[in-house]
């Protein structure tokens, strides 16, 4: 269990840390690129790896849900636009939650696959509709088994952050 703790923190801990390098400027030899008990990854991470890795600590809950909110908050913040981030306090108001929720659960690899693509899209302005990711997210919460009041505490705040990057969805909605 201690390995998986360091190896997923070896990957996120620069993340949070140190700001990303260009991938022109990354020099591996650097003494502020790696420390001396620092492997180097193959590949250098991705916001969206660590989003997954992130995920995957989440579903194993080998941190506390305060530590893995402010983690996945912050992993959320570096997929945006620069142009386009919506407030932080948006964005920790539904990772609290959704760590609240799915921390220790047991999530496939199909349901955190759809979370992941749900949370990258939810960042970034795309041609999906707010009500359509909203609901995409909805059906994989209580696939997971989270009941239907808590789900939409977070498809809620799910929804917040999305008209924040994006704005509203011209279409009404459906009550």
């Amino acid at each position: 269990m201690r390995i998986g703790l360091v190896s997923a923190l070896s990957v996120l801990l620069p993340l949070i840390y140190c700001p990303r390098p260009a991938a022109a400027q990354l020099n591996p030899a650097s003494p502020q690129s790696v420390r001396q008990d620092q492997s180097i990854p193959a590949v250098s991470s991705t916001p969206e790896q660590a989003l997954g890795s992130t995920l995957v600590t989440l579903k194993e809950g080998r941190a506390s849900q305060s530590h893995l909110s402010q983690e996945l908050a912050h992993v959320m913040m570096g997929l945006t636009e620069n142009n386009r981030q919506p407030p932080r306090p948006v964005v920790v108001s539904f990772t609290d939650k959704l760590t609240r929720e799915l921390i220790g659960r047991q999530m496939n690899n199909a349901q955190i696959t759809t979370l992941r693509e749900c949370i990258v899209e939810v960042m970034r302005r795309t041609g999906t509709s707010n009500a359509g990711l909203a609901s995409r997210l909805q059906q994989t919460l209580i696939g997971i088994g989270i009941d239907s009041s808590k789900t939409q505490l977070v498809v809620r705040d799910f929804i917040a952050v999305r008209e924040a990057v994006q704005g509203p969805d011209d279409s009404p909605l459906v009550r």
